[in-house]
């Protein structure tokens, strides 16, 4: 089989996994991480506010137990929504409310939301779901992300999104949408990120992402997928590192490949 023929056996390939080579092939082959509280809470965010509220049910009962029959019922009555407890809910509508009340995120998170998208890089079926795209009546689009974080503190923001690859992630979205057909052809000539702190008073912040910070994203999600196609190519996931590593007496800077979840 060519390399062709196994690339196009391969499911689409989507940033929340090609992410993971960035801290190994090996984490990429696991796969997804897993499902934090404040994931879930930006996932429900998002779904409130990008008309999917349907997505999400709370349950009021108590503990959620598997064991318990009354969750158990209402697992197989809600099983393809996200469940979440009024205590996870609370900041949820916080945050909603906060951005409703912020008139220019308002008008960014105003276009097509949340719809799916394919394309073709090298042979290789990629697919990506855009939070919020506005086309304009010559092509022209602009893409916005709608993300939950623990500080929307402009500083501390752009540092933590630089870190969890939020630029890299909209350079990707952007490749899709200049290569994709469901759209009218046309380049995306604006980025922008709506952040909303997690916690009250649920403070917004809108940043525009400039074209040098997309550039370094560009440049970052290339390294990843050409690393990634050598591993598939090759069908060998190394992780960290194969070779001996020398402990020598020198200070370093740890950086634990973690950071706060958002969605």
């Amino acid at each position: 089989m060519s390399s062709n023929e196994q690339a196009n056996d391969l499911e689409p390939l989507r940033f929340s996994r090609l992410c993971l080579m960035a801290k190994s092939a090996a984490h990429y082959a696991h796969g997804y991480k897993e499902e934090t509280p404040e994931m879930r809470e930006g996932s429900a965010t998002h779904a409130y506010l990008l008309g999917q509220k349907h997505r999400v049910a709370v349950y009021t009962e108590g503990n959620r137990d598997k064991r318990h029959k009354k969750y158990q019922a209402f697992l197989e009555e809600h099983h393809s929504q996200l469940i979440l407890s009024p205590a996870e809910m609370a900041p949820v509508e916080g945050m909603r409310r906060a951005i409703e009340a912020h008139p220019r995120a308002m008008e960014l998170l105003d276009g097509i939301q949340e719809q799916r998208i394919y394309w073709d890089l090298g042979g290789r079926a990629c697919a990506g779901t855009p939070d919020v795209v506005t086309i304009s009546p010559n092509g022209a689009k602009r893409l916005v992300e709608l993300k939950t974080s623990r500080t929307a503190a402009p500083g501390l923001f752009m540092w933590h999104a630089k870190k969890l690859g939020y630029h890299a992630q909209l350079a990707w979205y952007a490749e899709g949408l200049e290569r994709a057909l469901v759209y009218k052809p046309g380049p995306v000539t604006e980025h922008y990120i709506v952040a909303v702190e997690s916690a009250a008073p649920y403070p917004v912040t809108v940043v525009r992402v400039c074209e040098s910070m997309l550039d370094l994203g560009r440049r970052q999600w290339r390294l990843w997928f050409e690393q990634l196609a050598n591993c598939e190519r090759t069908g060998r996931f190394p992780a960290y590192c194969e070779a001996e590593v020398d402990w020598e007496d020198e200070e370093v800077e740890l950086d634990w490949g973690g950071g706060e979840e958002a969605a």
